[in-house]
């Protein structure tokens, strides 16, 4: 980014502060502030342990300084100020999430798809912490981050004390991390009954939903979406065309499998010679008697490479599940927590799975990197700044502005003036396109005309200079 275009910049987001009221967050003198200014760009130099003594003097501070962005801390602190985290004492923080699109499993074919999928996945993070949690809608805050995706303040009371180790229990929580099929169930109880002539086992009490607590409760939590998803799977999957539903049954039937399937240490030669002899049509039960496996050992040798065919069973199985969505008894008994179906016990495990994969939050993390829910020190996009990267505002939202809120047309601030930039080589494919306001424009390498939101977007993301 050279030396035009960051004054151009510059200018322009000045222009923006000066012109727009700016909300600030609650508290806002016992928060810590940041900005990375546009004369450090490209390189990212992150300007911290800053505060303010109040609203007149952050907005003067913003329209003064006129930062590329603008952060402010979830942590509450009696010296905000201080240059130590130690110094500063924390007195609480906002329980935050920051729903990136980096770390959804899709992969989108454009910006806008990737918002797109990134919105739906909000959406099911509010539902858990509403329905789930029990968070007020007037304790929560939502911001599209202007960039890749949204941003859920958490203000209850409740949660402002909870510290790093508990945070990363709401984590695990939302991920569905260690939730397995055993845990959500109550195995089937059973009486052994003396006839006279010989011992009976009669059932006490059916295989149960964890968390139905008895015949009134309806359920909550992980169990109350299982039973919800599996009456909604059994309706759809016994409208749908045979072949669209085994095909449909036969990718959770692998999926499960695979994630099920114990990984046994065997030599590569053995491998090998397990595939050759299914690649010649033995039956499992042979290839299992010649090397004295059981024959689970050697499915699961087969299910890693590829190949087991469980197409037959998916076709049974479609038979029984439709049976049991045409039987109200059944889908009553679903919705009551009683998952108790014998014959269907291994199928279900397998939506259950499913369901658990689908419902979901990706909240990022990995195994390197610390989600930002769990960071009790985190900065966090300010909302009504401008993004650095992109040129878009970082709009708050309601509830309700959610569910209609269109990113690239709602949160575009610069207008349609026609603006001249030198798109650089080489060219990124994701920059080659920029689709804002319902238009489309395709950009080459050189010098391009185009609506200035739309240049302000190529030069945020350095992949043009103004010209």
């Amino acid at each position: 980014m050279n030396f035009r275009t960051k004054q151009y910049l510059r200018k322009r987001f000045g222009d923006y502060y000066k012109n727009t009221g700016l909300a600030m967050p609650p508290q806002l003198t016992k928060r810590e502030w940041g900005f990375i200014f546009f004369d450090e760009l490209p390189e990212v130099v992150m300007r911290r342990h800053k505060a303010f003594s109040g609203e007149s003097d952050a907005l003067e501070y913003i329209r003064g300084m006129v930062p590329a962005h603008a952060y402010h801390s979830a942590a509450y602190y009696r010296f905000p100020g201080a240059s130590t985290m130690k110094e500063k004492q924390w007195q609480g923080a906002d329980l935050i999430f920051d729903l990136d699109a980096d770390h959804l499993p899709q992969k989108p074919r454009s910006y806008a798809e990737m918002l797109s999928n990134v919105k739906a996945e909000t959406l099911k993070l509010l539902d858990f912490l509403h329905e789930d949690f029990g968070f007020s809608e007037n304790n929560i805050s939502i911001a599209f981050s202007g960039g890749r995706g949204y941003h859920i303040h958490v203000r209850d009371p409740r949660v402002l004390s909870l510290e790093s180790p508990e945070r990363r229990e709401i984590v695990d929580y939302l991920s569905g991390t260690g939730l397995s099929v055993d845990f959500l169930f109550k195995p089937a109880k059973y009486l052994k009954v003396d006839t006279g002539k010989f011992w009976k086992k009669e059932l006490q009490s059916p295989r149960k939903v964890s968390s139905f607590e008895d015949e009134v409760s309806k359920g909550f939590g992980w169990g109350k979406r299982i039973t919800q998803y599996l009456i909604h799977f059994l309706k759809d999957i016994s409208t749908k065309d045979d072949t669209d539903a085994i095909n449909e049954i036969l990718d959770i039937i692998k999926s499960f499998r695979v994630r099920t399937a114990h990984s046994d240490t065997v030599s590569s030669d053995i491998t090998e010679q397990i595939i050759q002899m299914k690649n010649d049509n033995r039956k499992v039960s042979e290839i299992a008697e010649e090397f004295g496996y059981p024959e689970d050992k050697v499915k699961n040798i087969l299910i890693a490479n590829g190949l087991l065919d469980f197409k037959r069973e998916a076709t049974s199985k479609l038979k029984l599940l439709k049976k049991i969505a045409q039987s109200q008894k059944a889908l009553d008994m679903i919705q009551n927590g009683n998952i108790d179906f014998p014959d269907a016990t291994y199928i279900f495990d397998a939506i259950i799975d499913k369901a658990v994969q689908d419902n979901s939050i990706n909240l990022g993390g990995g195994h390197t990197d610390e989600p930002v829910t769990a960071d009790v020190k985190r900065l966090i996009r300010m909302p009504s700044s401008l993004h650095g990267g992109s040129g878009m505002r970082v709009v708050s939202l309601t509830f309700a502005g959610l569910q209609k809120f269109e990113p690239l047309n709602d949160a575009v601030v610069f207008s349609e003036k026609e603006t001249k930039v030198e798109v650089l080589s080489p060219l990124k494919p994701q920059n080659s396109k920029v689709e804002m306001k319902g238009k489309s424009f395709t950009v080459t390498e050189g010098i391009n005309t185009l609506p200035e939101y739309a240049a302000m977007y190529l030069m945020c993301r350095g992949a043009a200079e103004y010209a």
